[in-house]
């Protein structure tokens, strides 16, 4: 369904075209720094085609833009040209991406959106400049891609905020499955990579090839920020993979203090056990088994050995 629909004249936005027809008269009647901005999302089949006929896209092009599966990249048609991008959100350590398609045209910017946060923001803030939006088409195009772009290095704060919480959880002294999360953390990372790092290249090239020559400086910004975010992504899975390896580490010494101490219970055990198994016999004759005081001092043997061994297991760090 069409979102938004407008021409702009000089920069301001005049004519909205509700149809097919309307559609056709409007770009014909468009000046020279006219163009045409149609905002569509979840479009059927029929619908994407109505508006790809009067603007004369590619059916290939157009056939990537109906399915919401493709890798982010940019493609140069004869007269157009294409780009897939996604949008992505971070809640609660999920990260969540959807597809904008775009189509560029000398005189229309088309952008069909797969679900996600609309782009509604990203064209009332280029209608507010309006000298910036005279440029044409390809100022709003670059409106809809920095608002896209400029999101994940929030995205990226705030994955890099959740990898500290694990670090200081890694190394606090409160027993916790890490485990779990470090590895959601480290799939959602890689989601946003697969978001982020297939879209520097081309993005890079449009900027200093494709793009207008005056529009070229607004995109090498776009790609800067690209930059910094997978900077961030690489940083970050670095990151969890060190806590990672330090999570299993703390997991190791853990489990050998444990056996340090069970070992050092079943020897403070063994010596009563050891004692009481002799006397435990039933043999007629054994030594000190008539004298009075022989089970008081049995006891006192046993309470004396596990004392020392206590001590000695205590100053060796294993109790």
């Amino acid at each position: 369904m069409i979102i938004d629909c407008a021409v702009y004249r000089d920069g301001v936005r005049e004519t909205t075209p509700d149809d097919s027809a309307a559609l056709e008269a409007a770009l014909a009647g468009l000046g020279t720094d006219d163009f045409l901005w149609i905002g569509i999302a979840n479009p059927t089949s029929d619908e994407l085609h109505r508006i790809a006929g009067p603007l004369s896209l590619h059916p290939l092009a157009v056939e990537d833009a109906l399915e919401a599966h493709q890798r982010p990249k940019i493609e140069k048609y004869e007269d157009h040209t294409f780009m897939s991008i996604r949008t992505v959100s971070y809640s609660d350590d999920d990260i969540t991406t959807h597809e904008v398609n775009i189509f560029l045209g000398p005189n229309y910017l088309l952008t069909v959106r797969h679900g996600g946060p609309e782009l509604h923001g990203a064209r009332k803030a280029a209608e507010s400049m309006i000298e910036h939006l005279s440029h044409g088409p390809t100022a709003a195009l670059y409106a809809v891609v920095d608002s896209i772009v400029d999101h994940y290095e929030d995205v990226a704060t705030e994955l890099e905020t959740d990898v500290q919480e694990v670090e200081s959880s890694v190394f606090s002294a409160q027993r916790s499955n890490d485990s779990t999360r470090i590895y959601r953390l480290k799939r959602e990372t890689l989601e946003f990579r697969r978001a982020v790092m297939p879209l520097r290249e081309p993005v890079h090239r449009f900027a200093t090839v494709s793009a207008p020559e005056r529009a070229r400086p607004y995109f090498r910004d776009i790609s800067d920020h690209l930059s910094r975010a997978a900077e961030s992504i690489d940083s970050i899975d670095h990151l969890l993979d060190n806590a990672l390896n330090a999570h299993l580490a703390q997991l190791s010494v853990q489990q050998n203090e444990d056996m340090r101490k069970l070992t050092a219970g079943a020897t403070l055990f063994a010596v009563p056990t050891a004692i009481a198994g002799v006397y435990g016999m039933n043999f007629e004759h054994m030594p000190e088994l008539s004298w009075t005081y022989g089970y008081p001092a049995c006891l006192a043997v046993i309470g004396a050995l596990c004392l020392y061994i206590y001590s000695r297991f205590k100053r060796s760090g294993w109790l």
